[in-house]
């Protein structure tokens, strides 16, 4: 694989949102960074093996996100535009331990779009 090759392999990779369906900011990630800078550790969760869900669905390590997996399923770009909010698999999601700030920013953002609406 030529050098051009791998760059363009990467820039494939790269999200095309930055705001995840689980309200997971990737510019501001440590992992995105480093991935950037041309480190691929990180992208999988080791403790609960989910891959960052902006990597491709064939990617070869971790399993997808079931946040990712629901939202997609449902045509939503986050759990807040679901009919179902505060699902059984939402509460489970957020109640791992470290997901204490996209649970928070997920709920702001439920409760600025109904402010709008107001």
């Amino acid at each position: 694989m030529k050098r051009g090759d791998k760059i363009m392999e990467k820039e494939n990779l790269l999200p095309k949102r930055f705001i995840r369906f689980c309200r997971a900011d990737c510019s501001n990630c440590d992992t995105y960074k480093r991935f950037l800078a041309g480190d691929e550790s990180g992208l999988v969760n080791l403790e609960i093996y989910y891959r960052c869900c902006w990597l491709p669905k064939d990617y070869p390590k971790g399993r997808d996100c079931p946040i990712r997996v629901c939202c997609e399923e449902k045509g939503i770009l986050f759990c807040g535009e679901c009919s179902q909010f505060e699902c059984a698999g939402m509460k489970e999601f957020y109640s791992k331990s470290g997901y204490e700030n996209l649970r928070r920013r997920m709920l702001e953002e439920v409760k600025r779009r109904k402010e709008v609406k107001l």
